[in-house]
C-alpha cells in the first residue's frame, strides 16, 4: 500500500497507528498539534491531560513504544476510591462492601445473592439489566444508576452493553463475599497496575510517534468528493488520494460528503457523544488524598471523576494537582465559570482544603468526548461505515468507528487497518 497516495484524516492515536504501519501515508490534522484526545498541556506548573489517562495496556507492541518514550512512573498497585454522602470506599463498590455502613452492606449483599439465583443464565438486553443481573437491585439503584445519570445522561435501559469490556467487572461471587467480610486487596480491576510519564503528561508517551509520520497541521477537511477522490480543506486547498482513511467524527465525515443519501445522514444523526469539561487546579498542600483517582456518586455534585496528576507521575513538590471531570449532554451549554467555581468548592469540601489554598484554576472544554453506546449506536455505525466503505473510505479510532475504546486499542485499530490494507494490496 506504500506505493499508493494514502491520505489519513486526523492525527490522533488511530491515525498515528495507521500511518506508522503505512509508509508514505500523509496525515492531515485539523488542529495546531497532533495527538487527538491524548494531548496534554501544562498549567500552573502541572501537566494535565484531556481527562484521566494512564497506561495499563498488555499490548506488547504498544508497550514497546511507550516504554521507550521516556522515564515512567510505574505503579505496582493503583489506589482507586469512591465517594458518596461523606463516605469513602474502595473501587469497585461490589468488591468492597465491608467499606459501607453495616445496613448498606447487608442490603447490598442480600440483593446480590438473590440476583445470582433469580437471573442465572439470563442474557441482559441493556445496561440496566446487566447491572441488575450482575449485582442486584440495591447496588443498581444506590450506586450504578446514580453514576450513570451524571456521567452518561442517558437512562440505563437505553444503553447497550458493548462498551463494558474491562470497565465494569462481572460479578465474582467469591470476591464479593470476601469483600463483604473485610478489606480485600483489589485484584480484579483492569487498571490495578499502570504506567505514566514522569514529565509531560500522558502525551509524552506518544510524542515520539509524531516524528515518524508525515503530519500536516491546521488542515481541516470540509468536503470529501468520494467519486473524484478529492478532499477540500478549510483553506481552500484540494488534495487528491488513492485511498482515504478517516479518524474524524463519523457524523462530521458523513456531513462532508454531498452525495451521502438521506438514510446515511439520518443514521449518522442518531449518533451521540458527551461534552467533557476538565477543571484543572493546583492546591498549595500535598497529600490531600491517598487515591490516584476517585469517582463521585453524589447526585448533587456535578463532578464525576477526580484524578491527581502528581500522584500519577510520582512527583512530590509540596502541592497537589487536581483534575475534576464533568460530563454533560452534547447539546448542553453550561456556564463554564460557574462550573469551574462549583467544582473547586465541592472538592474543597470533600478533600478539606480552603479556597485560599488554591493557587490557580482553569476549565477546559472538549465539545466531543466519549461516544454514547446506546441501543441505536451499533446499527447506525454499521450502516454509515458500510456505505463509506462502498465509496472507498475506511474509518478507524474512537470517533472514526464511533466506539468507546482505550488509547492502546485506538492505536491498535489503526495498525490493524494498515496491515489489512497492506495484505489486500499485496494479493491484488
Amino acid at each position: 500500500m506504500s506505493d499508493r497516495n494514502v491520505m489519513v484524516l486526523g492525527a490522533g492515536l488511530a491515525g498515528l497507528g495507521f500511518a506508522r504501519h503505512c509508509p508514505g501515508a500523509r496525515v492531515f490534522e485539523a488542529e495546531a498539534a497532533p495527538g487527538g484526545y491524548a494531548r496534554s498541556h501544562e498549567f500552573a506548573g502541572a501537566w494535565f491531560d484531556q481527562g484521566a489517562h494512564i497506561c495499563h495496556s498488555q499490548d506488547e507492541d504498544w508497550l514497546s513504544l511507550v516504554c521507550a518514550a521516556g522515564p515512567l512512573h510505574e505503579m505496582p498497585k493503583s489506589v482507586v476510591l469512591n465517594h458518596k454522602a461523606g463516605h469513602w470506599f474502595a473501587y469497585p463498590v461490589q468488591n468492597h462492601l465491608a467499606d459501607l455502613p453495616p445496613d448498606q452492606r447487608d442490603a447490598a449483599l442480600k440483593d446480590f445473592l438473590s440476583a445470582q439465583e433469580q437471573y442465572r443464565g439470563r442474557e441482559p438486553l441493556n445496561y440496566e439489566e446487566w447491572c441488575r443481573f450482575q449485582y442486584g437491585d440495591y447496588l443498581l439503584e444506590n450506586f450504578y444508576r446514580l453514576y450513570t445519570a451524571k456521567y452518561w445522561h442517558v437512562p440505563m435501559a437505553e444503553l447497550a452493553t458493548d462498551w463494558l469490556g474491562g470497565r465494569l467487572l462481572p460479578s465474582q461471587v467469591e470476591n464479593i463475599l470476601a469483600g463483604a467480610k473485610g478489606h480485600q486487596e483489589e485484584m480484579q480491576a483492569v487498571f490495578r497496575t499502570f504506567r505514566y510519564p514522569r514529565q509531560g503528561g500522558f502525551e509524552a508517551l506518544i510524542a515520539p510517534l509524531y516524528r515518524e509520520a508525515d503530519i500536516r497541521l491546521n488542515r481541516r477537511a470540509v468536503a470529501v468528493d468520494a467519486a473524484r477522490r478529492r478532499v477540500t480543506f478549510q483553506d481552500g486547498a484540494v488534495e487528491e488520494y488513492d485511498a482515504l482513511v478517516s479518524t474524524i467524527p463519523l457524523p462530521a465525515l458523513a456531513g462532508m460528503i454531498p452525495d451521502a443519501p438521506a438514510d446515511v445522514r439520518e443514521a449518522a444523526g442518531r449518533l451521540r457523544a458527551l461534552q467533557h469539561y476538565c477543571v484543572n487546579f493546583v492546591v498549595d498542600r500535598e497529600n490531600l488524598s491517598a487515591a490516584n483517582w476517585f469517582y463521585v456518586y453524589d447526585p448533587d455534585i456535578a463532578v464525576s471523576r477526580v484524578s491527581f496528576p502528581f500522584s500519577l507521575s510520582g512527583e512530590r513538590n509540596g502541592r497537589t494537582a487536581i483534575q475534576a471531570e464533568i460530563f454533560v449532554p452534547g447539546d448542553a451549554r453550561p456556564d463554564e465559570t460557574a462550573l469551574r467555581e462549583q467544582a473547586v468548592a465541592d472538592l474543597g469540601r470533600l478533600l478539606k482544603f480552603s479556597a485560599s489554598e488554591v493557587a490557580a484554576a482553569e476549565i477546559c472544554a472538549y465539545p466531543m468526548s466519549y461516544v454514547v453506546s446506546d441501543l441505536a449506536r451499533a446499527a447506525a455505525v454499521r450502516h454509515v461505515r458500510d456505505w463509506l466503505r462502498g465509496r472507498g473510505i475506511e474509518t478507524a479510532g474512537l470517533f472514526g468507528n464511533w466506539e468507546y475504546v482505550w488509547s492502546d486499542r485506538a492505536f491498535a485499530g489503526g495498525r490493524a487497518l494498515a496491515e489489512a490494507k497492506g495484505r489486500e494490496a499485496g494479493s491484488s
